[in-house]
């Protein structure tokens, strides 16, 4: 398994354990940069586990003090996690980067796991 399997199988055990099982096991990611606002994010943007994989051990070994890894819902039968890096951009080559999870914000699990009020998808 790789670094990004292996969170990702963090972060949907985490879920599961808390009752919160995603609907779909169909993964995409989508890579985001924090700020204020429904991100907007291109369907081409989205990218299969395998495809994301490389750009992932990057940022893990980029120094970065930590990146978020979250389930943001479902959209057209796909579960979306997004990585969000940290900005700006403090590298400290060398260093352990740390992993935070988070589930899907309340709006999202209201609307049956539907993504639409956290992420714009064009």
């Amino acid at each position: 398994m790789s670094v990004l399997s292996d969170h990702i199988e963090r972060l949907l055990d985490w879920l599961g354990s808390i009752g919160l099982p995603p609907p779909s096991r169909d993964i995409r990611i989508v890579e985001i940069a924090p700020g204020m606002g429904t991100p907007r994010v291109r369907r081409e943007a989205l990218r299969k586990t395998l495809e994301y994989e490389g750009r992932f051990q990057e940022l893990m070994q980029a120094g970065y003090p930590w990146l978020n890894m979250s389930c943001c819902g479902v959209h057209d039968g796909l579960l979306i996690v997004a990585i969000e890096i940290p900005s700006p951009r403090p590298l400290t080559p060398g260093h352990a980067t740390s992993v935070n999870l988070s589930g899907p914000a309340n709006i999202v699990l209201d609307h049956q796991w539907c993504v639409d009020s956290v992420l714009t998808i064009e």
